[in-house]
């Protein structure tokens, strides 16, 4: 069972935190990387897992073990001899799919707000320990990964192959392990700027900023009326600077500064509406 509370040890203090407001602590980077077991006794280290395929969680760190009276305890009998993936292929995203990753980031937003996400209430029970079998073995096989640029791999649903999921990351909780691969991320827009077949969304959360490009990919392959799109967004956020992005992209690192690339018109919205329907109606 995933852990969802854990104690934030310093040399001063110690202090309780759940996967609900870790994001939110002002020492949220010290936090995430001095996170223990909430267990009496028990000084297992845990590191945080944001919320994503699954809902945000603790987990155990690698190589450490709980003491064996406590609830996540667990064995370490051996280790499966595991193959590693020999090759990995990118699928292009439909615009089905990434339409769907866009509205559950809508979905989820909502529920959260209405507070309709909530930790199971009651008492731990303490679980059966997990062993790992010896003899088990994971077979070669291809990875896939999402894509929505140019050159894929393969084309949506080749091969009878379902599209790969889509990873959600907040702004703090990107990391070099998201490089080079396909997200969706959500944030405030505080700036754009536009340019020569080029256009960039400056979004921010707290203390972290974070770049959307749009870039001559983009442009080469969007309707010509996108560079006046992103003119007039300029023109609102310049006077307002609360709406939300949420789009799908490449994660890169540019000036030792994470952010996404944009390749496609339907990949991303202005407050949950394509960018046409949003400047029609920003006042929605």
């Amino acid at each position: 069972m995933p852990i969802y509370e854990a104690i934030y040890k310093t040399e001063e203090n110690e202090e309780m935190v759940t996967v609900f407001n870790i994001e939110q602590h002002e020492d949220y980077t010290d936090v995430k990387n001095n996170l223990y077991c909430t267990y009496p006794g028990c000084v297992a280290r845990l590191s945080y897992v944001p919320k994503g395929k699954v809902r945000a969680h603790f987990k155990t760190w690698q190589k450490e073990d709980h003491i064996q009276d406590c609830i996540d305890y667990f064995e370490r009998e051996a280790t499966a001899n595991k193959q590693k993936s020999m090759a990995t292929s990118t699928m292009e995203l439909s615009d089905k799919h990434v339409k769907s990753v866009l509205d559950n980031l809508r979905k989820k937003r909502k529920e959260e707000a209405a507070g309709t996400e909530k930790l199971t209430s009651g008492k731990k029970k303490k679980r059966s320990r997990r062993t790992v079998d010896p003899d088990s073995g994971a077979n070669t096989s291809l990875n896939i990964v999402p894509t929505t640029g140019p050159n894929a791999d393969l084309a949506s649903g080749e091969d009878n192959v379902r599209e790969p999921s889509v990873r959600n990351r907040s702004l703090i909780n990107l990391t070099v392990d998201d490089l080079n691969l396909t997200r969706s991320i959500e944030g405030y827009i505080q700036n754009v700027e536009v340019g020569e077949k080029r256009a960039v969304l400056r979004l921010q959360d707290g203390n972290h900023f974070f770049g959307v490009y749009f870039e001559e990919y983009f442009f080469d392959n969007a309707p010509v009326n996108f560079a006046r799109y992103f003119q007039d967004l300029k023109d609102l956020v310049s006077e307002h600077k609360g709406y939300l992005f949420s789009g799908v992209g490449l994660i890169e690192q540019r000036n030792e500064q994470f952010c996404m690339l944009v390749n496609r018109g339907n990949d991303f919205r202005i407050n949950d509406h394509y960018i046409a329907l949003f400047l029609a109606n920003p006042s929605a």
